[in-house]
């Protein structure tokens, strides 16, 4: 056997036996398997994957998976973190990762966004990007708009709109916003946002308007506000002189008049037939401070 020979010989086995090593490895074959069968797989870093909690049902090849985050709680699931889901029609969706919150209000919802000031993410991203989603799941991310349209067809979902906010002792204020109904269209309609006509009372509408990113600009203003204001949004104005929401900038994370100077926010999703006991309040109103934490509904505000 002449030296070619040997050295590819050689070379063959060394691969070989990488592979092997590879396969031998749990995390590795979970990873391989995560890539192979979850379509948004590159927003879980390799060293998560096994952080994802219905994960044997990965390495199993599970023929079926949950719909959402409210029928894995439905199941049993009760530890908020990483779940695999596949919304329905299965014949038409891919499956896809997200974070579940499960301990939060009675549990069930499912993670959109979630967005902090000390983000490493830009926010400034293009189409695509918001359209397929960046980010880690389990942290800072956009899930993006293909799957949020995936999720909100199945049923009648409602959101809510979490934000934190420090005081001026720097404890935790934290606020949310609903909707009864939250509802992203398809492709073809520019991931229309569908809120029910719930804020037909404010100049700064986002409801039935396409999404906006700064090389797509959808918006009904001369201006292009995501190139001005950086992020994706629903955007109809630029204009900054009523109460407006901008929660995927960098940085500047503010919904006025409830959170100026956000810390961070999440948009969550949940069926709307799960009832659950929670603060009812007058729109906008505060209920009372508990643990330094004080909610506020209201079902009419600018989004």
């Amino acid at each position: 056997m002449n030296f070619h020979n040997k050295l590819l010989v050689f070379s063959v086995a060394i691969l070989s036996a990488q592979s092997l090593t590879s396969y031998a490895d749990p995390e590795s074959m979970t990873y391989m398997t995560l890539k192979e069968k979850v379509e948004n797989a590159k927003m879980v870093p390799e060293g998560d994957v096994t952080k994802i909690l219905n994960v044997r049902d990965l390495l199993l090849r599970k023929a079926r998976y949950a719909k959402d985050c409210n029928e894995l709680y439905q199941q049993g699931f009760k530890e908020s973190g990483l779940y695999v889901i596949q919304p329905e029609p299965v014949q038409e969706t891919p499956m896809i990762v997200v974070h579940c919150e499960m301990e939060y209000d009675c549990g069930g919802w499912t993670v959109l966004e979630q967005n902090s000031r000390q983000s490493k993410l830009t926010w400034n991203e293009t189409w695509t990007y918001y359209e397929y989603g960046f980010g880690d799941v389990l942290g800072d991310h956009y899930l993006g708009n293909r799957y949020m349209h995936y999720i909100t067809s199945q049923k009648s979902y409602k959101a809510r709109i979490v934000l934190d906010q420090a005081n001026e002792a720097n404890k935790i204020i934290r606020r949310y916003t609903e909707y009864d109904m939250f509802r992203v269209g398809s492709s073809l309609t520019g991931y229309k946002l569908d809120l029910g006509g719930a804020m037909s009372i404010f100049n700064n509408l986002v409801d039935n308007l396409p999404f906006s990113t700064w090389d797509r600009d959808s918006d009904e203003d001369s201006a292009n506000c995501a190139l001005k204001y950086g992020g994706g949004w629903w955007f109809n104005t630029c204009a900054s002189d009523t109460p407006y929401a901008m929660l995927t900038q960098k940085e500047s994370i503010h919904w006025e008049p409830f959170c100026k100077k956000c810390i961070r926010v999440q948009l969550l999703v949940r069926p709307v037939n799960l009832h659950c006991h929670f603060f009812q309040g007058i729109s906008g109103a505060r209920a009372e401070p508990r643990r330094e934490r004080v909610n506020v509904l209201s079902r009419q505000g600018d989004f």
